[in-house]
């Protein structure tokens, strides 16, 4: 009887926790692509006022702060914009040498992302960025890979046309 008792109790404690997660699930808030991309734009525009004002601490603070939101979005123009940023920092603070490896990884991180998500206008525009560091291995091979992309996609459709 005292076994019955127990069992019955822990069970309407499992259904009382049960239910309090179905309340409690629709008030947490969702995490969206959009939010996590506005994030690093803000903190890229931060960075952009700091750079007005001429504080260099807060630049690099700043750019942190928009590298680790735009890796965290999971996307490439996120990253693309970074390492835009990181070489606008390292020419007004006169730290190319600091901020060109931040753009160079940035880039590269742009790069296979959009390989990853088959983003044909990704590829270019990583293939472009590290165009802009004067990298034409990187410029040639990201053309290169865009090119594949096409055609693959290209050949996606024929075969979707093909099957209707």
């Amino acid at each position: 009887m005292r076994h019955r008792t127990r069992t019955t109790s822990l069970l309407l404690l499992l259904f009382l926790l049960l239910l309090g997660g179905v309340i409690a699930l629709p008030l947490i808030p969702e995490a969206s692509a959009q939010a996590d991309r506005l994030d690093w734009a803000a903190r890229l525009a931060e960075m952009d006022r700091a750079l007005a004002r001429g504080e260099t601490t807060a630049v690099a603070a700043a750019w942190r702060e928009a590298y680790v939101a735009a890796h965290a979005s999971r996307d490439w123009p996120g990253m693309i914009a970074v390492g835009d940023a990181a070489l606008r920092a390292g020419r007004a603070t006169r730290t190319p040498e600091v901020f060109e490896p931040r753009a160079r990884r940035a880039y590269l991180t742009a790069l296979l992302r959009a390989r990853r998500q088959a983003s044909r206008d990704g590829v270019l525009a990583a293939g472009e960025a590290f165009g802009r560091l004067g990298d034409r291995d990187a410029e040639r091979l990201a053309k290169a890979e865009a090119a594949k992309l096409a055609i693959r996609a290209e050949s996606a459709a024929r075969r979707g046309a093909r099957a209707l």
